[in-house]
C-alpha cells in the first residue's frame, strides 16, 4: 500500500490561538480536571476544545481519560509552540500599552526560599516601587528550589528568578544581585568541634540537592544522615541539639531571638559563599514589565 504522508498543518486562525491557548493551560496545569478553574471551563467543554484542536493539527495532543493525562511526542512541540505563540501575542500587547506609556500584563517571578531574610536582597524593597510604578501589572510571585527556578524560566513558566544556581547554563542570562555566606552550624546548647563529627553520635542534616552537605559527609565519614526541604527545615533540627547543618549567616543572626545557633568549632574551611542572581532566558525577551523589575532591582536609583 502506498504510503500517504500527513496534511500539512493548516494557517493558523484567531480561533486556534484560542485552543492552543486552552492546552496550554490544560497542558500545564497537568489535566483537564486540574485546569477547570483556571479556565472557568466544565472538563466537557474543554476536551471539546481540545478535539478540536486536535482536527484542526491532525494530530492527536494528549492521552486523557481514566488513567490519567499525558503528552503525545507531538503534544510536546504542540505545546511549545502554543507558548512561543502566546508569548509572541503577550510581547505585542505589551509593546503597544508601552507606547501610550501603560505597563500591563501579567509579570512571573519566582524566588528562592528565604530570600526575604537576606538585608542585602532588595526584593520587598523593589517590589513596593515596582508597584507604584506599574500599577496595572499583576504579579505573580512563587517559591522555588533553585533548580526547579531556573527550570520554570527555561520553560516559560516564570519571567524571572532569583536563585543561587551557578551560571553555567548558556541559555540563560545571570545578573548579580548579592551573596550568602553558609557556615556548619549546631544548638548553642550543645556546642561541638570539627572532630566530635567523625565520632558517630552526630546526624548532619542534608538538603535537598545539596552537594556542599553531601561532600562534608564523605569527607568526615559521616554516616547518619537527616534530609531537610528549606533552610526552617534545617534550623528545626539543629536548635534540638544532636544535629549540624549548613545555614546562612543572616538566617542565623535572623534567628537569634528565638533560638541560639553556633558554628561548629573548628569548621571554618567548610565555609562557603552563593551568588544569588537574577535569572532570565536569552531567547524570550522579557516584557516591558520584566526590565522594570530588572532595572530597579540592579540600580536602586532607576524608577522608569
Amino acid at each position: 500500500m502506498k504510503h500517504v504522508p500527513p496534511a500539512p498543518v493548516p494557517q493558523l486562525t484567531e480561533s486556534d490561538l484560542r485552543l492552543m491557548r486552552i492546552f496550554r493551560a490544560v497542558a500545564e496545569a497537568g489535566g483537564l480536571t486540574a485546569a477547570e478553574a483556571q479556565l472557568g471551563m466544565e472538563r466537557s467543554t474543554i476536551s471539546r476544545h481540545l478535539l478540536a484542536l486536535e482536527t484542526r493539527l491532525g494530530s492527536r495532543l494528549c492521552f486523557r481519560g481514566p488513567s490519567g493525562f499525558e503528552l503525545t511526542d507531538f503534544g510536546h512541540k504542540a505545546l511549545l509552540a502554543s507558548i512561543a505563540a502566546c508569548d509572541a501575542l503577550e510581547m505585542v500587547h505589551h509593546e503597544l500599552n508601552l507606547a501610550r506609556n501603560i505597563l500591563s500584563g501579567e509579570l512571573k517571578v519566582g524566588i528562592a526560599d528565604n530570600c526575604l531574610s537576606n538585608p542585602h536582597c532588595r526584593l520587598a524593597d523593589t517590589l513596593a516601587r515596582f508597584r507604584a510604578a506599574a500599577p496595572n501589572v499583576t504579579l505573580n510571585v512563587a517559591i522555588g528550589l533553585p533548580n526547579t527556578l531556573v527550570e520554570d524560566v527555561l520553560e516559560r513558566r516564570l519571567h524571572l528568578a532569583i536563585s543561587g544556581q551557578p551560571a553555567v547554563n548558556s541559555k540563560l542570562e545571570y545578573v548579580s544581585l548579592f551573596t550568602e555566606e553558609f557556615r556548619l552550624y549546631t544548638a548553642a546548647a550543645t556546642p561541638l568541634a570539627l572532630d566530635a563529627l567523625r565520632d558517630g553520635g552526630v546526624v548532619l542534616v542534608t538538603r535537598t540537592n545539596d552537594r556542599r552537605t553531601q561532600n562534608l559527609a564523605r569527607r568526615l565519614h559521616m554516616k547518619q544522615h537527616a534530609v531537610a526541604f528549606g533552610l526552617e527545615a534545617v534550623a528545626t533540627m539543629l536548635v534540638g541539639g544532636g544535629f549540624v547543618g549548613f545555614l546562612p549567616m543572616h538566617y542565623v543572626e535572623m534567628l537569634r531571638p528565638i533560638h541560639q545557633l553556633e558554628e561548629v568549632s573548628g569548621a571554618e574551611a567548610f565555609r562557603y559563599t552563593t551568588q544569588f542572581s537574577l535569572i532570565s532566558a536569552i531567547n524570550r525577551p522579557l516584557p516591558p514589565s520584566g526590565r522594570l523589575l530588572t532595572r530597579l532591582l540592579t540600580d536602586p536609583q532607576s524608577a522608569s
